[in-house]
């Protein structure tokens, strides 16, 4: 994805002349002497042709923040439809009860605060995602993938996880005890908190 950027804004940078300037996406230093004046245009933003990434996925970026913008529950709906895909996407917030996701991709998606309540999420990808603070009561999670995902504050009430892999995810053990979670796991048990 290519994201327009403007040579002064760059060279600004450089010289640290703009304080209210934050640090490049993606980096937690702010060493910008791995760029050279030449990966940089004041040209317009050139479109992927090939698809795939946010553009694939519906998201419109907004050229002034360069954040994707979150995804309404009619667009989540169209890709559920096509491409099964929500890789990366931002769904935050967004309300999608009751529909049927199994076998999607939400690998690296962030679901902060999703509604998911009594919807089918069987055999799903969330690796790398992060589902904090979001509502999975009565959902069906038999098989999904949740490595490396976040559930911190996750509500799991009435939720099956039956032989859902949970490596390394940061599980809502504040909120309901683990052997509850690893009994769901393990026997597709209900959880009751």
């Amino acid at each position: 994805m290519h994201i327009r950027t403007s040579f002064s804004v760059i060279h600004a940078l450089r010289n640290n002349q703009h304080a209210s300037c934050s640090p490049r996406r993606g980096s937690d230093d702010d060493d910008d002497s791995d760029f050279d004046d030449d990966d940089f245009s004041d040209d317009e933003e050139e479109e992927d042709e090939e698809g795939g990434g946010a553009a694939s996925a519906g998201i419109a970026i907004d050229p002034e923040s360069a954040k994707p913008k979150t995804l309404t529950r009619k667009e989540a709906i169209e890709i559920l439809q096509s491409t099964r895909d929500f890789s990366g996407v931002d769904l935050r917030k967004a309300n999608l009860t009751k529909l049927d996701f199994s076998n999607c991709t939400f690998s690296g998606a962030n679901l902060s605060y999703v509604n998911f309540k009594d919807s089918n999420l069987e055999g799903c990808d969330f690796s790398e995602s992060s589902l904090w603070n979001a509502n999975l009561e009565g959902a069906n999670l038999t098989r999904a993938n949740l490595e490396d995902a976040d559930l911190d504050y996750t509500k799991l009430r009435g939720a099956v996880l039956y032989r859902a892999n949970i490596r390394r995810a940061q599980l809502p053990t504040d909120l309901i005890p683990r052997d509850e979670i690893l009994r769901s796991v393990n026997e597709g048990t209900k959880i009751s908190r």
